[in-house]
């Protein structure tokens, strides 16, 4: 189990909208808030993130980033792991390469959908903001953080 508050993050490809959202491979807000922080680029950034995660170029462009909020008292099932090395080009018909990603990085397993892609409605109700991974640069630390964690802050609360 995961429990909140925390922010987790799922980056999907542009061309699938909404669709990308609801899928069950997570990664921890706080690791793609520390890579903005250490001054990565957008494409830098998604490069580490594919690169971590094992992400084929295929299965997207990374445009859009989903953070699933879980709040205080909440708790989303989740099994984790080291995402599994992945060669760079999952369809070898689109484009043959020899280039891999190496993995490793901690991944989540929550099942936002079910191998059928049924949602699940209340793990897909924690996944309500969405926006464009070039966006990020601007904000990272407000974009990325739980919104609970925000508004104990500006009450003055040190969370």
């Amino acid at each position: 189990m995961i429990k909140g508050p925390i922010t987790l993050a799922r980056f999907s490809d542009t061309a699938r909208g909404d669709a990308g959202r609801y899928g069950r491979f997570w990664l921890y807000g706080d690791y793609v808030r520390e890579l903005l922080e250490a001054q990565y680029s957008n494409l830098a950034l998604i490069k580490q993130i594919s690169q971590q995660w094992a992400i084929c170029d295929d299965w997207g462009d990374k445009g859009l980033l989903s953070l699933m909020d879980i709040p205080p008292g909440g708790a989303a099932p989740a099994v984790w792991g080291a995402a599994k090395f992945q060669p760079k080009v999952f369809d070898a018909a689109k484009r043959e390469t020899t280039h891999s990603y190496e993995g490793g990085a901690l991944q989540l397993i929550i099942p936002v959908v079910d191998t059928d892609r049924n949602r699940n409605p209340a793990m897909a109700a924690l996944v309500a903001r969405k926006l464009v991974t070039a966006d990020l640069q601007s904000h990272p630390s407000r974009c990325l953080e739980n919104p609970w964690v925000t508004a104990q802050r500006n009450r003055g609360r040190n969370i």
